[in-house]
């Protein structure tokens, strides 16, 4: 059974997590509850858990502030996080914490939460199984140095002779120059153990002519990595073309695409926390570079692992939508081209998951707005992330967010014309009902479409926004009140605006004069047109 905790201060939502879910069915076991990240840091002090489930936004300690500290002591720790989509940018900073699933609390659904389960389950499994089948083995040599490896590449040996020390009592020798590879496999559909026989099988293969030494050994997310022991001469050379073999010959007998990274060289054991992390940057070059190929960190252009980041790119959500809305479909392409450019031409491995999340939500609130069937919603949704999740290139990602948008686009073009009688029967509504409160949200509801759809299809038939709109009424019905025996000040009560000096605000904004002007030049027969189109009656909504 894997230990499960849930960290969220709303007691409705916790509850709902606990039961939506079969815990003894997938195999794990609630081990405990809290409402902010200080309560649970108190709970862990009796055991870690296996699985942190977390919201990111909590009084007293947030879930970002929990995550960071419970990382410095358990790396190995597998996180769901859970935010509100209005908290995206807030979850960014938790994102680059590495955590294993995000969701989304409104689309959260029981099927898609135990499935994100299963798939942390997944890794904890294939994780148990590679440190079972340590336990098992009959070679206690090469355990030893394994598990020295992996402790040098986080960093456990600070001290450089101690370090040298237990490498030759492992039979490693003294050390000159060696480089650290990280292999990083495609998303092919092959289990974890039958990916990692593979690997190991032709590992063994590709390094049996001893031109090399070579140590294979995990790291805490179960990735192999290599040791490669080498000369001075040429050393990146002779490593880079044995990957670039390695490779081929995986793919020749598994089918599976490798990319390598490579970090180093080094000359002293505990440089090899930082090698393994160039390795890891380098593999990660691959969503610019494509897979299947052996990459040198520093040597393929892009941000060094461990420079600062530059400035964030960030994604114009709202030009977006609008451009959305407005099926502007050149335009949406236009700048998804742009955005994608900016991002290889960054070559941040770290920043385009981001960037795609965020693209992601802003894609699935606008199908939100567009679409009544909630099955189809989440069919689609699902269908969303899972392909998301198998594309491994940012020119892959480019390809599918355009065609998605695209998709979107023209399914909003499609719906326009249909709903165009829907604006009708609101501008009627408003020029019956002007003089009560009429807000966006119920007019939107009166016509069964969207808050946010309607106001960009209101826009878009009227050639005004609904605000506009319901003001150039209300002035209008004002003006005709004005030429009557009734006081300036009741006037604008009689047409929906209650409060008198925001009335004369409004109206001296649309006519140009004040509503008392106007009662004296409409007697003499002089009324002026309006000055400027209605455009500012904020707080409808």
């Amino acid at each position: 059974m894997y230990r499960v905790m849930i960290v969220e201060d709303e007691f409705i939502v916790r509850y709902g997590i606990r039961s939506m879910i079969d815990w003894e069915k997938i195999g794990m076991e609630l081990a405990g509850e809290a409402g902010n990240g200080k309560e649970a840091l108190e709970l862990m002090q009796a055991g870690l858990p296996d699985i942190l489930i977390t919201d990111i936004k909590m009084p007293v300690m947030d879930g970002i502030e929990l995550i960071a500290e419970v990382r410095r002591s358990s790396p190995e720790l597998k996180i769901i996080i859970l935010s509100n989509l209005e908290d995206f940018q807030y979850a960014k900073e938790a994102i680059k914490h590495g955590v294993s699933e995000y969701l989304v609390k409104s689309d959260m659904m029981p099927r898609d939460f135990e499935q994100a389960l299963l798939n942390v389950k997944t890794k904890l499994d294939a994780a148990r199984e590679e440190r079972s089948s340590q336990a098992k083995s009959e070679e206690p040599a090469p355990r030893r140095r394994e598990k020295f490896l992996a402790e040098l590449i986080e960093g456990a040996d600070g001290e450089a002779a101690a370090a040298a020390r237990k490498a030759e009592s492992l039979g490693m020798g003294p050390l000159r120059s060696a480089y650290v590879l990280h292999i990083s496999l495609n998303a092919a559909e092959l289990g974890f153990a039958e990916k990692q026989s593979a690997v190991r099988q032709t590992l063994s293969q590709a390094w049996a002519d001893g031109q090399l030494g070579c140590e294979a050994f995990p790291d805490k997310q179960g990735d192999l990595n290599l040791l490669c022991l080498c000369g001075e001469e040429d050393g990146l050379a002779q490593v880079t073309g044995k990957a670039e073999e390695w490779i081929r010959l995986l793919a020749a007998q598994s089918g599976l695409t490798a990319t390598v990274g490579i970090g180093g060289p080094i000359r002293e054991w505990t440089e090899a926390k930082g090698a393994y992390e160039q390795a890891v940057w380098a593999a990660k070059q691959r969503m610019f570079l494509g897979g299947g190929r052996a990459i040198v960190h520093g040597l393929s252009g892009g941000r060094r692992s461990g420079e600062p980041p530059p400035e964030q790119i960030r994604v114009a959500s709202n030009q977006l939508r609008a451009m959305a809305y407005a099926s502007q479909s050149r335009e949406l392409a236009a700048y998804l081209e742009q955005l994608f450019g900016r991002l290889a031409d960054r070559r941040d491995p770290d920043l385009v998951p981001i960037v795609s999340l965020e693209l992601l939500m802003i894609l699935t609130t606008l199908w939100s707005d567009v679409s009544n069937d909630d099955r189809q919603l989440s069919e689609l949704k699902k269908q969303y992330y899972d392909q998301l999740s198998k594309l491994e290139t940012l020119k892959e990602s480019k390809r599918w967010f355009l065609a998605a948008f695209e998709a979107l686009a023209q399914h909003i073009a499609r719906m326009y014309n249909s709903d165009r009688n829907s604006i009708m029967k609101a501008v009627q509504y408003i020029r019956q009902y002007y003089h009560q409160d009429i807000s966006l949200q119920a007019i939107s509801g009166y016509v069964h479409l969207s808050k946010n759809y309607f106001a960009n299809l209101f826009k878009k038939e009227m050639g005004e926004s609904f605000l506009e709109c319901l003001t150039r009424i209300r002035i209008e019905k004002a003006k005709e009140l004005l030429k009557r025996e009734l006081k300036a000040t009741d006037v604008g009560s009689l047409v929906g605006i209650q409060d008198p000096k925001y009335f004369s605000k409004v109206f001296k904004k649309i006519t140009g004069v004040s509503p008392s002007e106007y009662r004296h030049l409409a007697r003499e027969g002089k009324p002026p047109e309006s000055a400027e189109p209605a455009n500012a009656y904020p707080n409808v909504d």
